[in-house]
């Protein structure tokens, strides 16, 4: 529910991008105004003053004055194009008064500005400007009804019409777009879709910036219909698409933030962390509030999902700071409701439900889409902590505005909530109710996703063959294109060669003669290449027997290599066998202890050329892979017959030499068994926690516990304890440094350098 409605709020927000009336509109701003200081009253200065007017009006975050300046721009500009005579600029400073009135919410004024321009247009037989007031008289036409929805779609259609006569691709285009997202407000997607298709393919041959536009509306669009593979198709495409135009606008923030919605849903929350982190770095850039709002909330529920709440609380506390209004503190306290339940912290989570509700008292009605999202993270919350009661209660709040709404996913979302209520209270027959109707749901939803992909499917088809078409009229007319041009050349050629036959014959029998002299040469350097050539194909051939060769003993070396890693495993389990005989045949506990311990730090080197023999690395070893097989052995020695003790592993994905491989093994081996040995006497419970990072050049290695950590009056210094005294010596060889703290248990941590693999490569020089 909560991305739906991110993802609704997105397409309300979305600032459009409008074609240009000249190519001035692509200049920044203050080139703008440099360039109309140093102009005389022409049509050019009706230009800039008309460029100037638009950037105003379509500022990410214009204001008051903006919106004057506009007016005054489009007041300048009708000024001088009535005393010029001139008619784009007559047409295109009434069009731009007509936005200002939009803009200030005076709809009847603007709408009449805009009949007269189309009026002063028809007078003149100036179709481009007709075109330009059927659109901007079909933007006072709302879309909230049908009828209003239709006029607007029909005015659409006529400039549509007057710029597809006119082969205006720019303007084409950007109104396709545009009815194609008012076709899809009217459930006529096929339609829609097909007129996106046709304007991405207007689009690429004149403004990748309308591409981009485009490949965001259809992503979009998928995402609505829950086409989730398609919908992050097109969105990527958007943004790779951004990145090649250097797009730094609001809609590149709009476009990641569409990539992460639909990450998410997809249920790969960790792939959408880093979209919804460049969505929120552009949104602060522009300051705006609206973007900062959905990003930051979409990306804790993405930390939360990843098990990072502590940063996700950060984000929400920072929301937190910036909610002015009611309406803003009832948003984050919701989305701290949600991911607080998410992640069972129910007490906490207890005190926003408190702040919620009584947030909810407050809150207009209109504002429907904040009442339900509370609704819902309630009913969630008190059904996650079992309190069934309050859950009805929410859940039947939220189901009835749900339905209110025919919000299909919202109705969804109540029923699978209803069934899982039902059945806690044990009324199996209402819960198979429940289930079948969100069923039936689901299958609906998936149902038009289906119906979507196909009409999806078939359009890029269909866009494909045309595009294939078009292709082969093209080359069809550069061939005939080409076919003539030669057939004018022949003709001059003709025409210039019995010109010069006369001259080519008198100096034929010269050049004849001078032909001789030079074939006698080239027949000399021929000999000559030939035999070089034939001496250089000998040194080829010689090479490439070597290059077999040398392919040869690489693999037989390799075969070698994996054959020693092979005995030496074996040879390292007959010691761990002989050590275990030998543990069998001593009574003394101490000595059959020190014998296990023999066996694992045996084990841990074993497994270092176990996985040498059973992997294409001859010289590496994959830190990860090891290290877990290596838990394994020490649990199952170690912690099998109480199996009381939680070791967990963060390990990075690290590739280590064998000579670092081992100490780190042993290391390992010694501190696990320490406190699986020590830590938890008593047969208490407890955690051992591993974690290996590599930052730049160095790994950083820590073995935790939280057992009962060393005596008050232990003395690292004084103490020479085996185990010890193995972790100086391999720290030392490592080249590393080591720390022993002792706070609520026990954490060693230990920091080696990275080194290169050199007995592989110096195995490769042999």
């Amino acid at each position: 529910m909560k991305n739906a409605l991110l993802c609704l709020f997105l397409l309300l927000i979305t600032i459009s991008t409008q074609a240009q009336t000249s190519y001035l509109d692509e200049l920044p701003l203050p080139v703008l105004r440099q360039k109309l200081s140093t102009s005389i009253n022409d049509t050019n200065k009706v230009q800039l003053q008309l460029a100037i007017g638009h950037l105003m009006i379509y500022k990410p975050t214009k204001g008051k004055k903006d919106i004057d300046s506009a007016i005054n721009f489009a007041a300048q500009a009708a000024t001088l194009s009535r005393k010029l005579n001139y008619h784009f600029g007559i047409i295109n400073s009434m069009l731009l008064s007509a936005e200002t009135f939009y803009e200030r919410n005076d709809r009847e004024t603007g709408l009449k500005t805009a009949e007269n321009a189309l009026a002063f247009s028809q007078k003149n037989r100036n179709s481009d400007g007709q075109a330009r007031s059927y659109h901007l008289i079909a933007q006072y036409y709302p879309v909230t009804d049908p009828v209003s929805l239709s006029n607007r779609i029909y005015y659409i259609n006529k400039a549509i019409a007057i710029f597809r006569k006119n082969s205006n691709a720019l303007w084409l285009s950007f109104l396709l777009t545009a009815n194609a997202d008012l076709l899809f407000q009217a459930d006529r997607t096929t339609e829609g879709l097909k007129l996106l298709f046709e304007a991405l393919n207007l689009g690429k041959g004149v403004s990748r910036r309308t591409v981009e536009g485009i490949y965001w509306h259809i992503g979009r669009r998928s995402y609505e219909l829950n086409d989730y593979p398609n919908a992050l198709k097109y969105n990527l495409l958007a943004l790779k698409t951004a990145r090649e135009v250097r797009d730094t606008t609001l809609q590149f923030c709009g476009i990641n933030h569409s990539i992460a919605l639909t990450y998410s849903k997809m249920q790969s929350y960790a792939r959408a962390i880093p979209y919804s982190t460049e969505a929120l770095r552009v949104a602060k850039r522009y300051n705006n509030r609206n973007y900062i709002n959905v990003a930051s909330s979409a990306l804790a529920t993405e930390y939360t999902h990843t098990n990072n709440l502590s940063k996700a609380l950060n984000i929400l506390n920072d929301m937190k700071s910036r909610a002015y209004s009611d309406l803003d503190r009832l948003s984050v306290n919701v989305d701290f409701l949600n991911n607080l339940a998410y992640a069972k912290r129910f007490a906490k989570a207890d005190e926003y439900a408190r702040e919620v509700k009584e947030l909810l008292a407050g809150i207009p009605p209109h504002n429907v889409t904040d009442i339900m999202n509370a609704y819902n993270s309630l009913a969630n919350y008190y059904s996650e902590t079992n309190q069934a009661k309050q859950a009805y209660h929410y859940t039947d709040l939220y189901a009835a505005m749900a339905h209110k709404l025919n919000y299909i996913s919202g109705i969804r979302t109540a029923e699978n909530r209803y069934y899982k209520l039902v059945v806690l209270k044990g009324d199996m027959k209402s819960a198979i109710g429940h289930y079948l109707k969100g069923q039936e749901i689901k299958d609906s939803i998936e149902n038009i996703a289906k119906t979507y992909q196909i009409s999806l499917l078939n359009i890029e088809n269909e866009t494909q063959e045309k595009s294939r078409h078009i292709d082969l009229l093209t080359r069809k007319a550069q061939i005939n294109d080409i076919k003539l041009k030669r057939n004018q050349l022949i003709q001059k050629v003709t025409i210039a060669g019995s010109v010069m036959l006369l001259i080519i014959t008198v100096l034929s029998y010269s050049r004849y003669r001078l032909k001789q002299r030079s074939n006698a040469l080239l027949t000399l350097q021929k000999l000559e290449i030939d035999q070089k050539n034939t001496a250089l194909q000998q040194l080829v051939k010689d090479k490439n027997e070597l290059l077999e060769d040398k392919d040869e003993l690489l693999v037989e070396k390799d075969l070698l290599l994996k054959e020693v890693n092979h005995r030496v495993r074996n040879n390292l389990q007959i010691v761990m066998n002989l050590l275990q005989s030998q543990s069998v045949y001593t009574y003394n506990k101490r000595a059959q202890q020190a014998i296990i311990e023999s066996q694992n730090r045996v084990q841990s080197i074993a497994l270092i050329h176990d996985q040498l023999y059973r992997t294409d690395h001859i010289a590496e070893i994959n830190l990860s892979i090891y290290i877990n097989e290596l838990i394994d052995s020490l649990n199952s020695s170690l912690n099998r017959a109480t199996n009381k003790i939680l070791i967990d592993c963060d390990i990075d994905d690290i590739s280590l030499d064998v000579s670092q491989a081992i100490p780190v093994g042993i290391i390992l081996n010694e501190t696990v068994t320490n406190a699986l040995k020590y830590a938890f006497p008593n047969n208490r419970t407890g955690n051992i926690k591993i974690i290996i990072k590599q930052k730049d050049q160095y790994i950083e290695m820590q073995i935790s516990d939280d057992g009962i950590g060393l005596p008050n009056d232990f003395d690292l210094t004084r103490t020479n304890t085996l185990g010890l005294t193995l972790l100086k010596g391999l720290t030392a060889q490592l080249k590393g440094t080591f720390t022993i703290k002792n706070n609520n248990g026990l954490a060693i941590t230990l920091k080696f350098p990275v080194e290169v693999a050199a007995t592989q490569a110096q195995l490769l020089n042999n």
